[in-house]
């Protein structure tokens, strides 16, 4: 569902004094509704949106907090409540990959805690940082067969 700004109702309802709109975010410029955006769900606390260029996939969602927090790290109940969105989201999918980055180092390009709810198919060719693909700059590791993770027994058993 597509909403224009004036129809989401209060933007950072949830907004603190330390947690201010910042003018440069383009996330918060979203919330406000002083930038487009293709809306595709609006919850009290956060937004589903398009990514700008429709995302690496048919589907890709970004589910972002109306408040400025700058990373998953910088608040722990907004980061939950962003992540409950997203899993709601990505019930609906199927297949999909659910992704926050925290730092330049880890890829997160917009300061302004975002999760990314990128949906999969088998061949789709896309290939994730911590793959063995030469488009990374650091040291390429060799994949190594994928096991299902099981916990380990308690001794005695």
């Amino acid at each position: 569902m597509d909403q224009r700004a004036e129809d989401r109702g209060t933007a950072h309802e949830t907004a603190g004094p330390d947690r201010l709109p910042d003018v440069d975010c383009p996330f918060c410029r979203i919330v406000e509704g002083a930038a487009p955006a293709h809306i595709l769900r609006d919850w009290a606390g956060a937004l589903a949106i398009s990514p700008r260029g429709g995302g690496v996939t048919p589907g890709h969602v970004l589910v972002l907090p109306k408040t400025h927090v700058p990373d998953v790290a910088a608040d722990p109940a907004v980061s939950a409540m962003t992540m409950r969105h997203a899993a709601e989201v990505a019930a609906e999918v199927g297949d999909c990959n659910v992704i926050t980055s925290r730092g330049a180092a880890a890829t997160q390009t917009v300061a302004h805690l975002h999760v990314h709810v990128v949906p999969r198919r088998h061949g789709d060719g896309i290939v994730l940082p911590w793959t063995n693909s030469p488009a990374g700059n650091g040291p390429r590791r060799p994949v190594r067969e994928r096991q299902p993770w099981t916990a380990p027994r308690p001794a005695g058993r």
